[in-house]
């Protein structure tokens, strides 16, 4: 791992024991649990998977282009990076335990039927992607772009906000799907 500043290298560990802690909790699902959704009809394990995989991506691409402008302006790292206070606000809307529900836009909708050992595998994925573009981003000022929500393009969040807006959204629906597994009969 190459020098990350103070607060990439939380962030990195923030995804890393994530990877750590989901391969941990599916493998003890089963896979009679995977698609069953729990008694209130909300969403089950495998959705709330799905989900954070389908927004991943969309995130990951995202902060990719953010990136490809700070290098492209040579915009590095100076000293410390701070959310900003809209941005605080956002990611402790986003935190567990969940204080305010949001409805989930139409294209970040989970699928009903998924494949455990492949949605597994693809969430995995993706929290390797997510430490590879944290890495990525040592010699840049995250602060200094501002990246549009793939949901909704009018948000605008630095590219610093979207990378914990995305670890608090992973820790919000992990715990939701946790959740599931305890109350299913």
């Amino acid at each position: 791992m190459s020098s990350l500043p103070n607060e990439l290298r939380q962030i990195s560990d923030e995804f890393r024991n994530m990877k750590i802690e989901s391969a941990s909790f599916l493998e003890k699902v089963k896979e009679s649990e995977f698609n069953k959704r729990p008694p209130d009809n909300g969403w089950s394990i495998a959705e709330c998977i799905d989900h954070l995989i389908v927004t991943g991506v969309d995130y990951c691409d995202t902060f990719e282009k953010g990136l490809k402008k700070l290098e492209e302006k040579d915009l590095r790292y100076t000293g410390e990076m701070k959310y900003s206070w809209i941005g605080s606000k956002f990611i402790a809307n986003v935190e567990p335990p969940v204080k305010k529900k949001f409805k989930s836009p139409g294209k970040w909708q989970p699928d009903s039927k998924i494949n455990k050992a492949k949605a597994t595998a693809a969430y995995l994925q993706l929290q390797d992607r997510w430490m590879d573009l944290v890495e990525r981003s040592a010699p840049w000022d995250l602060t200094k772009v501002k990246l549009p929500s793939p949901a909704v393009s009018w948000i605008k969040f630095s590219a610093f906000v979207i990378l914990e807006v995305n670890a608090a959204h992973q820790r919000r629906h992990l715990e939701q799907a946790k959740n599931v597994k305890r109350n299913l009969k």
